[in-house]
């Protein structure tokens, strides 16, 4: 099967256990037998896009949720933003810790590159005497 429908199934079953409802709960209320939607959610068929938005509004979530990727390293640093501010304020702390630490390393980084290309620029200056 395509990446697509991977990435549809696997958002089905998560947000399915996330929110704690049944195959048949969501069958009902997308107007479809319970084993069409478990052949949808299992690949088994690829269902229409109508289908899918029925599905969207069954477990109430913008049919666009359906097709992103949990997967964090997919996700844009926009994205990533976003989900940091839904952690907790502990982990909220740490990530602004680890943030700061890396900008400043890099400041520190950035400022020994330019003192040893001074440094080479002296010893070639030296060289050439």
């Amino acid at each position: 099967m395509s990446a697509v429908q991977q990435i549809l199934s696997e958002n089905l079953k998560a947000i399915r256990k996330e929110k704690k409802i049944s195959q048949q709960y969501i069958a009902e209320r997308s107007d479809m037998l319970a084993s069409t939607y478990n052949r949808i959610e299992n690949m088994k068929v690829v269902p229409s896009i109508e289908t899918i938005e029925r599905i969207a509004l069954a477990i109430e979530i913008p049919f666009s949720d359906l097709f992103q990727s949990q997967n964090i390293a997919d996700k844009s640093i926009v994205q990533k933003l976003e989900m940091i501010g839904e952690l907790s304020e502990y982990n909220r702390n740490v990530v602004e810790i680890l943030l700061d630490s890396i900008i400043e390393k890099d400041k520190l980084e950035k400022k020994q590159e330019v003192k040893m290309k001074k440094r080479l620029e002296e010893l070639e200056k030296v060289r050439k005497k």
